[in-house]
């Protein structure tokens, strides 16, 4: 489980776009905090580099230990951050606020360890696993990733939500039987297999010779 990150929250007075726009320029990036115990949304601002940074990891299962304005500290996690279409800095930033013993649901970042031991990918086979895992868990169990050990699987096998063994606190909510790693035949090892095997030219000969001897006899009749 990953450490608890501290960061720093300023107060923001202003929300409008140029203020936002003007806010980002100098460094900074406009954010948010809501969460079944706080009563009235907290809008701040927090700086660029240091979310940037955290948004660099695995940011979706990152617990936050966010210092507020007013002096109060706070555990969070970022629920959603907007990012610019072309150069992918962040825009805006939502932070959950996280009680002790209440249950979230949170996506966390799936990790495959044991491709070089996988029969399957030695012969030829190709990967393919799900990216994240939507959770359950409780905000001091929020693992900081899932591990999917692919290290005993052949052409054809699979992991399914079922076979994952998940830490203490921690509930899968997808599907048991949805696949979350499968090793599927490679389009070159499709390509390779033998094809059918074609006639002789020999075989050719006689039975065109065949069929016009009936042809003939067909016309003498």
């Amino acid at each position: 489980m990953a450490d608890i990150v501290t960061l720093v929250m300023e107060s923001r007075e202003k929300t409008g776009k140029c203020d936002n726009r003007r806010l980002r320029r100098s460094g900074y990036v406009p954010c948010i905090i809501y969460g079944p115990e706080i009563s009235e949304n907290i809008m701040g601002k927090v700086n660029m580099r240091e979310i940037e940074r955290i948004l660099a990891g695995r940011w979706e299962s990152t617990r936050l230990n966010v210092k507020l304005p007013d002096g109060r500290e706070e555990l969070c996690i970022i629920r959603e951050a907007q990012r610019h279409p072309l150069n992918d800095t962040p825009l805006h930033i939502d932070f959950l606020h996280l009680v002790k013993g209440r249950k979230i649901n949170v996506k966390i970042p799936v990790e495959v360890a044991g491709r070089e031991e996988s029969q399957g990918i030695k012969d030829g086979g190709v990967l393919e696993a799900v990216h994240e895992l939507e959770v359950e868990t409780l905000p001091m169990s929020i693992p900081d990733v899932i591990t999917v050990d692919v290290s005993g699987l052949n052409i054809g096998d699979a992991i399914h939500v079922k076979d994952l063994a998940l830490p203490e606190n921690v509930t899968a909510l997808a599907d048991p039987d949805e696949v979350v790693a499968i090793v599927v035949t490679s389009r070159g090892v499709e390509d390779a297999a033998p094809e059918e095997e074609a006639p002789a030219a020999a075989d050719v000969e006689v039975v065109a010779k065949g069929k016009a001897a009936k042809e003939d006899d067909s016309e003498e009749k």
